[in-house]
Parts: C-alpha cells; structure tokens; sequence
C-alpha cells in the first residue's frame, strides 16, 4: 500500500543504506537456518543477496502500479498479477475473483528445479513463489480453478472449502464433425515451453514411428517468449532424432479447431496443466486425445481419451500406435469425447457460470457498501 501510494519514493527507499541493514537482518535467520529437507547445503552468497533484494525491489515496483476504479478485481493466477489487486482491495475494499489455469505455484516449483541454478537460488524463487500466492489465496472472496483437481494444493496453501468453486472450460461444438481423415496423422497443439514438454512429444513420435512409419507428426504453436533456448534444445532433438519431414513444426495457427479436423489422433504431453482447451477443442471436434494424467485431464478424458503419466515416452507412443492401428476404436473414442464436450464442457454453460458469479461478487460489494 505503501508502494502505491508513493512510487516516487520506491527507489530512493531501496538504496537507503538504511533499508539495507533492514533488509541484512531479516535476510540472516534465513540464511543460518537448517534446510534438513535439502539434498545439499545451502550456500548464500552476496550475489544470491543481491538478487533478492532486486527481486523485491520489482515486487514494490510492481505493487506501485496504477489501477483503475472498478466494480471486481479479476486476477488469473495467483503470482505477480495478484499484487496490484491485493493493493487495490486493501484500499478501496473491492472484491476479488482469483481464476487458476495451472497452479502458479507447483509450476515455479517445476521452473526452479529444471533451471539448474544454486541451491539457494532456487530456495528464494520458490519462497517468493509461495508468498505471492499464499497473499492472493488468502485476499481472493473466491477462487475459481478450471478443475477441481487443484483444490488440494488450494486447500493444503490455507484456502476453505467454500471459497473454492471450480468452473471448467468450455468450447463450441460445432454442429457437425468430419470424420477421421484416415492419414495417420497426428496432431498437437500448444506453444514450444517446458510446460509442454516439447521434448518428451518429439521422442514419442520417433518411438511411433518405428512402428507406424507412415505416421505424421503435425506441432502446432509459437515459442513462449523467452524460452527460445528451450525451442533451439528441441529442434536440435528434431535433428538428432532424424525425424525429418515426419514431424513438422508449422508454427502458430489462428484455427486450432482446423488443424484437429487434420487429425486422426490429437496428443498432449504437458508436464503442467489445468483444463487445457486443445483437449477440449480436439474432443468437440471427435478427435480421440492421448494426453499425459496431469491438472484435470484424466477427469476429462475418462473414458473417451487415453492417458499415461508425465514424460513416459514408452507409454504415451503405445496409446497412440494403438489408435493408428485401430481407426474404429479411435473414431469410437472422439465421437465419444464430442458428447462429453456438450454435456460437460458447453461454451454457453461456461460463460453463464462466471456471469452468475460475476453477477453474486459485484452484488455483495453492493450490500456490502
């Protein structure tokens, strides 16, 4: 609140000689403290100090950004895009809608562990993580996750039952679908990042395509800004692969649902998820899914789609040989997911559901005022 109400004095405060004994000594009792949970000892040094302290700074910088009046503060995760709503709310009282895609936190868990940096580097990214995201959880009147399956690391952070109300997504199923084209193609969809595990799809496809070998492999999606390293890694497994023009990147596309139409099997590799929406658009499209048993998937997928754990490249290509093997099975399965789509996962459910809560949030605000 502070940083709010003076940005002005946000630089000058941090390179107070003051303000940096401050932060000296509430920095000591964690650096001397006794990590036994650790594989290794935690070695601070002046750069992981610094580091913090710049890490902090951009936290109060953050906090110090303008927002506008309004009825509802609607934050879609509970990191760094909670911190001018938690300041906005404590000034002015506004209710707050927390929606969670995937777990900010169990991703920044993930983030840290694959970084390769120090030990206490990684300690500070998931403390900090965890405070950004046990502040939002316990400011939001309510958080509405796309799957219930992320109740637990909702309730395990502090947050009560009740103010838990998960709201899947949704997608228009179009009137009519084509049929599986037939051409042992396979599709997937999502952008080149980690949390995809581009990776772990390329070593699938080569493991199909030793024994399907007219199988092709389509990857629609950009590279997420900032993980062009990642996107090189993978294209260099591309190569060392000898995949060829087997498996093709083709980019972004503005018709997801197109290119599922060119499917005959749609898979999905993430090591991280929520209620991802290329499953849903391959479902209402009865495009059979084989995806990995992570965030809601394996809910959505029961019986209309296959699944096999994280990274298990073995697994995950024998799903999908058996689909390309057995057309009928696979037209079963994605007529069978197209159904669970319009029962289960109606765009027009969807959006009448958060009006409804929308509507309820702004309403109490009202009385309450």
């Amino acid at each position: 609140m502070w940083c709010r109400q003076h940005p002005e004095a946000i630089g000058p405060s941090f390179r107070n000689e003051e303000s940096l004994e401050r932060f000296i000594t509430a920095l000591r009792p964690m650096v001397e403290q006794d990590h036994a949970e650790l594989a290794e000892r935690m070695p601070w040094d002046l750069q992981n100090a610094i580091e913090l302290y710049r890490l902090l700074l951009w936290v109060a910088r953050t906090a110090a950004s303008p927002t506008p009046d309004c009825d509802l503060l609607h934050v879609t995760a509970a990191g760094w895009a909670a911190i001018p709503a938690l300041v906005h709310q404590r000034l002015n009282g506004t209710p707050m809608l927390l929606t969670e895609h995937g777990v900010y936190v169990r991703e920044a868990y993930m983030a840290a562990a694959r970084s390769g940096n120090t030990t206490a580097a990684r300690v500070v990214a998931t403390r900090v993580a965890r405070a950004l995201t046990r502040a939002a959880y316990t400011s939001a009147d309510v958080i509405a996750p796309v799957t219930g399956a992320h109740r637990a690391w909702e309730r395990a952070l502090g947050v009560p039952e009740h103010r838990i109300r998960p709201i899947p997504n949704g997608v228009h199923a179009p009137e009519v679908t084509a049929p599986l084209p037939g051409t042992l193609t396979v599709v997937s969809v999502g952008r080149i990042d980690p949390l995809k595990d581009v990776e772990t799809l390329l070593r699938v496809a080569a493991e199909v395509l030793v024994r399907v070998p007219d199988a092709t492999f389509l990857h629609y999606g950009p590279v997420q800004p900032g993980e062009e390293a990642y996107a090189r890694r993978c294209v260099d497994l591309h190569r060392r692969l000898n995949l060829g023009h087997k498996f093709r990147f083709m980019g972004s596309t503005t018709d997801p649902s197109g290119a599922m139409r060119l499917a005959d099997v749609v898979v999905m590799t993430s090591v991280s998820e929520g209620l991802p929406l290329s499953a849903l658009e391959a479902m209402a499209e009865a495009r059979p899914v084989v995806a990995t048993s992570v965030g809601g998937v394996p809910n959505c997928l029961q019986g209309c789609g296959l699944v096999a754990p994280p990274s298990a490249v073995e697994d995950l290509a024998g799903c999908i040989v058996m689909l390309l093997q057995d057309l009928p099975l696979a037209s079963m399965l994605g007529e069978r997911g197209r159904r669970r789509v319009e029962r289960d996962y109606d765009e027009r459910s969807f959006v009448q559901r958060y009006r409804s809560l929308l509507a309820e949030l702004c309403l109490s605000a009202e009385v309450a005022a």
